[in-house]
């Protein structure tokens, strides 16, 4: 590609990161909610208390729902910061770094493409949260 065309792109990053990152926790979320056995986010992980079941799977759904569609992103982006910071400390970070040993490698990933929009914005197609601080 060409410098120009990478140029004219570059203020569309956050929203392919936003699509790219909204898709995943939809996905993983839907999983959680609306699986055979998972009974609404109560049941998809017998090691957890069900109340930590509900609050991840909903959590995982309703953010990437938010960041896919550009509505509250900075809210969502923070709730998959804490998601994510709890699923390394509950289950992958005595795994070490190496996703391939189960550790929590995929989780930095997400932890960073979340802290990206959280603090360098939603970019074009957003809607801005009500509830989020304005930026001046």
């Amino acid at each position: 590609m060409s410098k120009q065309c990478c140029e004219r792109l570059r203020p569309y990053a956050p929203l392919f990161l936003r699509l790219g990152l909204g898709v995943i926790f939809f996905y993983h979320g839907f999983g959680k909610i609306f699986g055979a056995t998972t009974n609404l986010g109560t049941a998809w992980n017998p090691n957890l208390p069900v109340i930590l079941q509900v609050l991840v799977a909903w959590g995982e759904f309703l953010s990437g729902l938010a960041i896919f569609t550009g509505f509250c992103v900075e809210a969502g982006a923070l709730i998959i910061i804490i998601v994510m910071l709890g699923a390394i400390i509950l289950v992958h970070g005595k795994n070490g770094f190496s996703m391939m040993n189960g550790g929590f490698e995929y989780n930095f990933a997400l932890i960073m493409m979340s802290l990206a929009l959280l603090l360098g914005g939603a970019g074009p197609f957003a809607i801005s949260c009500p509830f989020c601080r304005k930026k001046e």
